[in-house]
């Protein structure tokens, strides 16, 4: 039976309207009186206006190099900017344009890290281990005899559909501790975890660089929980997106939001005695061929004192005159190992000074920038090759060379 002609009309309305409202972006309201006395937004300028992001006043953007820390430290620096940019708001904090729009990213960001603070599941680390640049890492106690071997291992990386469990990544902690009365040669020294397949992902996505990959040259806390406590609830977001579904009301074509559930409040854990923030060193990590997902990861406990291998960064490239002109360091070694002292803190990388670099320079450790506490090993030779310099000659250089065969000829 065909429906009828007043039936087709109203739900071509209703389709209208949810159509419209999806394409402008607009929250409706809980109730149909209100959704009914709002007017909904029409034109290109107002639908551009709802969605035009906050733009704050970055001193970066006016002058290349110049931070926020460098302007609240000069009075001068400040003076500079109001007297030369218009534009320019003394006050760093201070927004340009999209006024109402910062202060709702303000509000979201706040109550987000309220929410994150909130949450029982958070590893909060001690604050001697956050200044030392050392970020907090999960995993879980493997089962033995039940969580070992490949087929055993390929369930705990490809749950199925029907499993209480969430991917998990198998590997073994090991290594020697001094502080801990640890010795490697002992086979109670070896540990067998299982680290969330997210845990992983979430760090690689943050410090994975190519080739000088830091995941792998970092120090994080890791800590471990029994086996049993494998909860996905201890690992969701507690500021989720925005999960509100909406229906279309039959009678008056009105939009009707429908709140989502709560999260649900995630099951209590307590730490394995002993293993609570065990300083450790990813290694061995091991990605699919073909998937490219995380198929195993180690962990190598970390003391102070112990060697350390930290990748290269290159600084100030424009102020060589061969590399702002096309040219490159060919990199020899990427990473160079180091001592870190106790309670300093552990450099992501290690700064190149390239000021001066000309074509076929040979680049040595000396080029390095040490920070504060940090220290290059003795075992690293004093002519540790970091590369040589290739590409286009400078201007400078082809003078030099001009000049050394002007001499040449007149003393023939």
């Amino acid at each position: 039976m065909a429906p009828s002609p007043q039936f087709q009309m109203l739900r071509h309305t209703a389709r209208a309207a949810l159509s419209q409202s999806r394409r402008h972006n607009i929250r409706p309201s809980s109730s149909v009186e209100a959704t009914r006395d709002r007017p909904l937004v029409h034109g290109h300028h107002q639908r551009r206006h709802l969605t035009t992001p906050p733009l704050y006043a970055q001193p970066q953007t006016y002058v290349t190099g110049a931070s926020s820390e460098q302007l609240a430290e000069s009075q001068a620096m400040r003076d500079w900017y109001a007297a030369n940019f218009k534009d320019w708001e003394e006050e760093p904090d201070k927004f340009i344009v999209g006024e109402k729009e910062a202060e709702e990213a303000k509000a979201k960001e706040a109550a987000a890290a309220a929410a994150e603070e909130e949450n029982p599941s958070i590893i909060q680390l001690p604050e001697h281990l956050t200044k030392r640049n050392i970020r907090p890492l999960v995993a879980y106690l493997r089962e033995p005899g039940i969580e070992e071997g490949t087929r055993n291992c390929e369930k705990l990386r490809n749950p199925g559909v029907n499993d209480p469990i969430f991917p998990l990544v198998p590997g073994i902690i090991h290594g020697s501790d001094p502080t801990q009365n640890i010795v490697s040669v002992d086979a109670s020294s070896k540990i067998m975890v299982k680290t969330p397949w997210f845990e992983i992902q979430r760090e690689l996505d943050r410090y994975h660089y190519g080739i000088n990959g830091a995941f792998e040259n970092r120090v994080y806390a890791l800590t471990v929980f029994p086996s049993d406590e494998a909860a996905v609830d201890n690992h969701r977001t507690r500021h989720p997106k925005d999960r509100t579904t909406y229906k279309i009301d039959p009678e008056t074509t009105a939009v009707i939001a429908i709140p989502a559930p709560p999260l649900p409040t995630p099951p209590p854990r307590t730490p394995v005695e002993g293993m609570e923030n065990i300083l450790v060193v990813p290694a061995d990590l091991q990605m699919h061929p073909v998937m490219h997902t995380t198929y195993c990861l180690n962990f190598i406990r970390y003391h102070p004192g112990k060697p350390i291998k930290i990748p290269i960064k290159l600084i100030n490239e424009e102020e060589s005159p061969t590399l702002k002109r096309g040219g490159y360091l060919g990199m020899v070694n990427r990473f160079i190992e180091c001592l870190v002292d106790d309670g300093a803190p552990i450099p992501e990388c290690i700064e190149l000074e390239c000021t001066g670099l000309r074509q076929k320079d040979v680049v040595r450790r000396e080029k390095l920038i040490l920070p504060e506490g940090v220290k290059i090993h003795p075992r690293v030779p004093e002519n540790y090759l970091m590369g040589t310099v290739y590409g286009v000659r400078s201007t400078a250089d082809d003078d030099a060379e001009g000049d050394g065969a002007a001499e040449g000829g007149e003393e023939k």
